[in-house]
């Protein structure tokens, strides 16, 4: 008489495995491999004329710069996150998160014309002395907190 050897649930689970190991996809449950670096930052600033005056009414463009010289505005080294516009004060501040932050570049430009004070030249600042804290893992960088120093812009001639 011939037996048949029948497949334990056991060893059909382990085949299954490994035939989803082997195309990259685990079955422990944990998907911490894949994803994407996240981060918590707040950033808080103050744009003044050349005699320390707040200037309200200004456009501050935030973006993540990944290489040391600021250039064109969307260049494939720049990636924007927010726009923003100073208040009554000349500050402007912001709450976000998303991709880690390498450099950040603040770029202020005056969208009003002559009011608030009149017509104000473009302004850019990078700035990265800043630090993550309190990362947990390979894919959370943390949080920061960047007081950025004021920018200065100057009135058109």
């Amino acid at each position: 008489m011939k037996t048949h050897k029948s497949h334990t649930r056991k060893e059909k689970g382990g085949f299954f495995a490994l035939l989803l190991a082997l195309v990259g996809i685990s079955t422990t449950g944990c998907v911490c491999m894949y994803g994407s670096p996240t981060a918590d930052w707040a950033v808080k600033g103050k744009v003044i004329d050349e005699n320390g005056q707040p200037v309200p009414g200004l456009q501050v463009a935030l973006g993540n710069r990944m290489d040391n010289e600021p250039g064109v505005i969307y260049d494939e080294n720049y990636w924007p996150l927010d726009t923003l516009q100073t208040g009554p004060d000349g500050v402007y501040q912001v709450v976000s998160s998303g991709f880690p932050l390498s450099k950040l570049q603040i770029d202020v430009k005056d969208i009003d014309g002559e009011a608030n004070g009149g017509e104000f030249n473009d302004a850019t600042l990078v700035i990265s002395d800043f630090k993550f804290e309190e990362g947990k893992g390979p894919w959370y960088s943390g949080h920061a907190d960047i007081q950025v120093p004021d920018i200065v812009v100057k009135k058109k001639n």
